[in-house]
Order: structure tokens, then sequence, then C-alpha cells
């Protein structure tokens, strides 16, 4: 079971507020979560009180080897804290559509 650290949006049409918090890798976005660590609210200006986490439990998730989605890393960044970032997974590319041939140009006719 992998685990991240990852946002989940609450709060209603254009004034978000997201929850930090520890997910399953396969949970959807606001899906059920392991452990609530925080909230970030984009909204307030005082970048001291616009995220509020629990530095006790996020130390204790990270040594168990939860890793930071890079938007949670960022965020994490702007308030001094370092984390480990978990790699972007890329989706499997469909299977490679050969390259329909060249088509010969048109010859056009010569205009009198």
């Amino acid at each position: 079971m992998a685990v991240r650290i990852r946002l989940s949006r609450c709060g209603r049409k254009n004034r978000p507020h997201f929850r930090i918090a520890v997910y399953d890798s396969n949970t959807r976005r606001d899906g059920r979560y392991i452990d609530l660590l925080g909230h970030y609210d984009p909204l307030i200006h005082d970048p001291k009180s616009k995220v509020k986490i629990e530095a006790d439990r996020l130390v204790a998730w990270v040594n168990k080897g939860a890793l930071a989605t890079p938007a949670v890393a960022e965020l994490f960044r702007h308030c001094g804290l370092k984390m480990p970032v978990a790699p972007k997974t890329a989706k499997p590319k469909a299977e490679a559509r050969p390259k329909a041939a060249a088509k010969p140009a048109a010859k056009a006719a010569p205009k009198k």
C-alpha cells in the first residue's frame, strides 16, 4: 500500500479550502483519508496562518514512508519544511499506431 500526503478540496464554490491528509494512493481525491494532518486556506493573505500543520504527525508519517505529492511539497517548501516528493506517475501510452504512409501530392492541372 503506497501512502501519499495530498490535498482534498472542501469549501464552497469560489471559496476553496483544502485538507492536508494522508491517503492510500488509490483513493479518489475527496475520498476517505487515513489521518488528517492540517488545513490550507489559499485565500488568507497572512502566510503564517495560511497553512496549519500538526508537525509531529507529519514527521511520524514521513518516517513511515509517506510521500508528499508535488503540490503539497511545494506548499511545505513555502512554509520552510523539506519533504520527500512522490514521483509523478505517467499514464501508460496506448499502443503505438503505425503512421499513415505519405500520400503523393496531387498534380495541379496546368492553367491555360
